[in-house]
């Protein structure tokens, strides 16, 4: 297959996924957001950890779930995909002489959370899926 037939494909996919989520619930949205989020984070403590001994280094963070809280909390209507997460400089251990202040420890604490968040959001769109194939199945 060419290259330039590769690419036309995957804008067809592309687009067929697209059409397939406007079928979603606002909650299925919602997780949908959080799990990008969640591997967005994960991505950004695994740059933390693997820069523990990089001087100069500081920590970075996601920001996200304040924003849409404040932003739910003015318009319960707004979607989720309206808000973007930010990578920010994140609260670290103490910095070191070399400037960096990676704390190992509190970076393998949020690791964990943030990978159980993952699993239950992705737990909870599995039901929600589940839901809607048992009501279109009628079982």
């Amino acid at each position: 297959m060419e290259k330039q037939d590769s690419i036309a494909l995957s804008l067809q996919l592309n687009s067929v996924d697209t059409a397939a989520m406007t079928i979603t619930t606002g909650r299925i949205e919602l997780l949908s957001r959080l799990l990008d989020v969640a591997a967005m984070r994960q991505d950004v403590i695994a740059q933390n950890v693997a820069n523990v001994n990089t001087p100069g280094f500081q920590t970075l963070d996601v920001s996200f779930e304040q924003a849409l809280q404040e932003r739910l909390m003015t318009d319960p209507s707004a979607a989720a995909l309206e808000i973007q997460p930010e990578i920010v400089a994140g609260t670290g251990g103490i910095e070191r002489a070399d400037g960096n202040n990676v704390d190992i420890d509190l970076e393998m604490g949020r690791l964990q959370k943030n990978g159980m968040l993952f699993r239950i959001y992705a737990q909870i769109i599995a039901n929600e899926l589940a839901q809607h194939r048992s009501a279109i199945t009628g079982r």
